[in-house]
């Protein structure tokens, strides 16, 4: 596969995990779309977020989930 079609497949594949996913990650003014999230941990798009560290929200639309502290990413 060429490689602007692979680019343009995973472009594709991460805007529709932002679209049908309501998790979000808050760091104080700040929120972030959760791509995926697993037992251990959650994925954020690395180009959007930053370098996230402490203590962030966890949000399931407007419903808290949990706290979690992030000790490197």
């Amino acid at each position: 596969v060429p490689k602007a079609v692979q680019e343009a497949l995973d472009a594709a594949r991460v805007q529709g995990l932002k679209k049908k996913s309501r998790l979000r990650v808050q760091v104080g003014e700040s929120q972030f779309p959760v791509l995926r999230m697993w037992k251990t941990g959650f994925s954020v798009e690395e180009a959007t977020a930053p370098q996230l560290r402490g203590l962030v929200d966890l949000y399931d639309g407007a419903r808290h989930i949990s706290q979690c502290l992030i000790v490197a990413s």
